[in-house]
């Protein structure tokens, strides 16, 4: 594992200070997941610490980079308190204006990667998870992708983000997809809305996933919306051709139609379009360095623009 920078032990104490009956003291901390912009798009908006004091349980410490204060929503602790209360997260421990501080999912437990969502059984218990949380009371807070495309647009032309020659074109296709969706209605539901394979956690046993092996983790964008955005994203990372994308949509509701498919291939592009902007705004804003942000969200971009330019494009958007 990389080891951690001189100072991140100092971060993370200085947090845990800050929080009445947490005072870090004597405790040993160590780096629980090295930052990775690309390809995993791991740890990159908190330092994320395993903490042990006094001889107790070893706990997980999040502390947010104040360079990424703008990415996290209003109900990440209120969401990631609901999720642990209801089994599917680790529970919350405490939080702070920049720090949460959660149950520990010690070793077998690791972060999912994208061949892990590939096993039909896995893909299986995740989504069942996710139809858990999405069938959960709502948070009360209410999240929108294109609400936020637009935030990071505004904010691209604000700090000259090097953004692509076909910028205009891509907001354009999403407000196509932002007026489709809303034309076609959806109910707000409790949702992550991350798709990204890494803020999965998964327990094995030696005949494979063990029963009741996943946890979601990051509630970095909590809120209420569409369950399909989240979804749409997930098999956006985890699949490239449509039967997989099919089963997966029937083993969530039960049934696979043409308006549910078109809903999550045009959900992946947003999601793409949404992180590839994050990436290269903050390649620029963001002075921590060795992060490859311009690489990830050129990847994403990439992707986002292959989905808008595929064939069936305005077939999906005729369908939901």
């Amino acid at each position: 594992m990389m080891a951690p920078e001189p100072n991140f032990a100092t971060r993370i104490a200085d947090a845990l200070a800050r929080l009445p009956g947490w005072e870090a003291g004597a405790a040993q901390i160590a780096l629980a997941a090295a930052p990775v912009a690309s390809p995993t798009h791991r740890a990159v908006a908190s330092d994320c610490a395993r903490v042990r004091r006094d001889g107790a349980d070893p706990v997980f410490v999040k502390r947010r980079h104040a360079d990424m204060a703008a990415d996290i929503c209003p109900a990440m602790a209120e969401a990631t308190r609901r999720a642990g209360a209801l089994g599917l997260g680790p529970a919350l421990l405490a939080q702070g204006e920049d720090v949460v501080v959660l149950a520990d999912l010690p070793e077998p437990w690791r972060y999912a990667r994208v061949g892990d969502l590939q096993e039909a059984n896995t893909m299986a218990q995740v989504l069942g998870a996710l139809r858990r949380l999405h069938g959960a009371e709502p948070l009360g807070q209410s999240f929108c992708p294109f609400g936020r495309i637009a935030a990071l647009a505004a904010e691209a032309r604000a700090c000259a983000a090097p953004v692509p020659d076909d910028f205009a074109v891509l907001l354009a296709e999403a407000e196509l997809i932002r007026a489709a969706i809303a034309a076609a209605g959806f109910d707000r539901r409790f949702c992550r809305n991350d798709g990204t394979a890494s803020n999965l956690m998964l327990r094995f046993d030696g005949g494979g996933l063990a029963p009741d092996g996943v946890r979601l983790v990051d509630f970095d964008l909590a809120g209420d919306f569409d369950p399909w955005f989240e979804i749409g994203a997930l098999l956006n990372e985890a699949y490239v051709f449509e039967p997989e994308r099919r089963q997966a949509i029937e083993t969530y509701a039960g049934r696979c139609t043409d308006a549910l498919l078109a809903r999550c291939r045009l959900y992946g592009a947003v999601d793409d379009l949404m992180w590839g902007l994050w990436g290269i705004i903050r390649a620029v804003t963001s002075r921590r360095p060795g992060l490859e942000f311009f690489k990830y969200g050129q990847w994403r971009l990439r992707h986002a623009r292959t989905t808008m330019a595929a064939p069936d494009f305005e077939l999906w958007l005729r369908r939901l």
